[in-house]
């Protein structure tokens, strides 16, 4: 089963247990790939790490961080320095408000567009250094073609972000649809219940997750294990939440409709 514990030995615990330490033993030499110190690893993130990149269909395991601006913060850093980001005008309003302070500060060139007009989002990948898509969009609900976008962004040499909390990988998989690196806010859907403040970013280049890697060390930008445990167990469920928040938001719309005083859904 995904994220759980490998050991398959009898008394094995099933979980994952919650692991409180700074640092750790060894015997190794630098570069060995030994965990040493917990700002580089914790053996509580590996099977959220796992699980998470195996629903992502990546090749390798996700990458967890204290939230999901700190995974955002993480995947904007592998724009090229002054380099044109295309995103759609109403994206998340934390991604907007740290590209205002990016572009501000000369770090980046922000060329928002309707993400409706998939042509539109076409041509402004003309000269542009990185696409940002969210689909649905927070909070308006906009729908993006991502096939159409993702594919339109490799042929121009584009680097492709994607924020994938809204839909899930339960609902869409941007990496199968040729996306370079998918971020969620794990705070959202995929915890479930309000109780953490987590983000996680997932890639299968190995040479981009290198990248967020070290941008997730050198910035401290790391979970609290006790967080990434709750966010685990809180995956467990995330198919029947997930079923019953589309059954509930079906029947809502389907009421709004029929009611006189509602003009449109």
């Amino acid at each position: 089963m995904a994220g759980a514990r490998p050991e398959a030995v009898n008394n094995a615990p099933v979980n994952h247990p919650v692991t409180f330490t700074s640092t750790f033993h060894s015997q190794a030499v630098a570069g060995s790939g030994d965990r040493v110190y917990a700002r580089f690893a914790n053996p509580s993130w590996d099977g959220f790490e796992q699980l998470l990149g195996q629903l992502e269909l990546a090749t390798l395991p996700a990458l967890v961080y204290s939230s999901g601006m700190a995974a955002i913060a993480a995947a904007l850093s592998l724009v090229p320095r002054g380099g044109t980001l295309v995103l759609p005008r109403h994206s998340y309003n934390g991604s907007l408000s740290l590209l205002a302070q990016m572009e501000a500060a000369g770090d980046v060139v922000v060329r928002p567009i309707d993400i409706t007009d998939t042509a539109a989002g076409i041509a402004a990948l003309q000269g542009a250094d990185a696409l940002w898509l969210e689909s649905p969009t927070n909070p308006m609900l906009e729908v993006a073609e991502l096939p159409v976008l993702l594919a339109a962004a490799a042929e121009h040499g584009v680097l492709s972000l994607v924020d994938n909390t809204f839909a899930t990988p339960l609902l869409q998989r941007p990496l199968g649809l040729g996306a370079d690196v998918v971020v969620h806010s794990v705070t959202k859907s995929l915890s479930g219940h309000s109780d953490v403040v987590l983000g996680a970013a997932v890639t299968s280049n190995p040479q981009l997750r290198e990248k967020l890697h070290a941008y997730r060390t050198l910035h401290g930008a790391i979970a609290s294990p006790m967080d990434v445990f709750l966010a685990l167990r809180g995956m467990r469920t995330l198919s029947v939440r997930l079923e019953r928040a589309q059954s509930n938001a079906q029947f809502l719309a389907e009421q709004l409709e029929a009611h006189p005083a509602v003009g449109a859904v």
